[in-house]
């Protein structure tokens, strides 16, 4: 079987215990979609929480940053940095747990003044876990 998905490693200048995606499935002028497992091995569930493991909101927020990121990086000439700049209307609507995968999607909704803002979803077993609207900016 053979993988077309991109090397993250090869696009993203994220690096574990930050690198945050796990496999790439699309990857669009306008978008993006991936894939992040949670396993009980991520870092945070040393103190988030002991016995009662939830992947922290953040984290998830990071992952679609990440989506957002790759496609800057895939769809710009120039090699430069994405940065987040802002996280609007976001909403966390269900726990993520170590054995969940998380489907991530984002989309390009609008570019102003060097600024791109991505419609951004994730969600496990096809339901909504947390949707926002992220801006990032290239540095």
């Amino acid at each position: 079987m053979h993988d077309s998905s991109p090397d993250i490693y090869a696009l993203l200048p994220h690096r574990p215990p930050m690198l945050m995606l796990d496999r790439i499935l699309s990857l669009e002028a306008d978008g993006c979609s991936a894939l992040k497992n949670i396993s009980y091995a991520e870092p945070c569930f040393q103190g988030h929480f002991p016995g009662s493991p939830i992947f922290p909101g953040v984290l998830t927020l990071e992952a679609l940053g990440q989506a957002c990121s790759a496609c800057l990086i895939h769809n710009s000439e120039e090699n430069r940095l994405p940065i987040f700049a802002g996280a609007e209307y976001v909403h966390f609507r269900k726990p993520v747990f170590p054995g969940d995968q998380l489907y991530l999607s984002v989309k390009l909704q609008s570019v102003s003044n060097g600024f791109y803002s991505f419609e951004a979803r994730a969600q496990k077993n096809g339901e909504s876990v947390c949707t926002a609207v992220l801006t990032l900016t290239l540095r």
